[in-house]
């Protein structure tokens, strides 16, 4: 009797265990989405002749609005990407170019006005290699109309040092300055009345990162 009360109690206390190995992990909050002007792959071009522009905050369109990606401790939860994109359009200052995130219902005077969807966001891992993809739909907007609309998308990557989740957000972030680049040349082209391509891809320059 002895040896089957001790297989019951063996037998209750792995129960217990496998029944605590399999409860659902606790919930993840949020990434905490900063903009990083540094995380870039080149410095920012200064463009002497860019026209003022008025940046409006971006309208998330991503058809996933609960994910970017799939880390080892579960899914990735979107932080505020509207604000994030929004962030890093006001810094196409670092290009030469003036910016207002005021007055948005009009383009400035001989300037443009800036409207955006984020159509896409997310990143996933091989090897040791993080990547990421940021699409992005822009409207150029004139004192006479809509000058032009335009699809933008872009790739970061980063060697996953630690395992952190705030390195999906670097990772991010290299995809959407990358993106940046093409689109601060785009609105000097703009500026000028020049049209540009209906489509662009920005993808890592072959640097160091860390």
């Amino acid at each position: 009797m002895k040896l089957e009360n001790l297989a019951r109690i063996v037998g209750a206390s792995l129960f217990s265990v496998s029944a605590a190995a399999m409860a659902a992990p606790e919930a993840r909050v949020g990434l905490e989405m900063a903009y990083d002007h540094d995380t870039r792959e080149a410095p920012a071009v200064q463009y002497a002749d860019a026209c003022p522009i008025r940046v409006a905050v971006a309208a998330d369109a991503r058809q996933n609005k609960e994910t970017v990606g799939q880390a080892m401790g579960g899914a990735l939860l979107s932080g505020n990407m509207s604000q994030w994109v929004t962030d890093g359009l006001a810094d196409l200052k670092s290009f030469g170019i003036k910016v207002d995130l005021n007055n948005v219902d009009h383009p400035p005077q001989e300037g443009i006005l800036i409207k955006t969807s984020l159509t896409r966001a997310y990143t996933w891992q091989v090897g040791l290699k993080i990547f990421s993809m940021v699409a992005l739909k822009a409207q150029f907007i004139g004192k006479d109309g809509v000058l032009q609309e335009k699809y933008y998308r872009a790739h970061g990557d980063k060697t996953n040092m630690w395992g952190a989740d705030s390195e999906y957000v670097t990772t991010l972030n290299y995809g959407l300055n990358n993106l940046l680049s093409v689109l601060a040349s785009d609105v000097v082209s703009l500026c000028k009345g020049t049209q540009v391509e209906k489509y662009s891809y920005a993808g890592p320059e072959p640097v160091n990162k860390k």
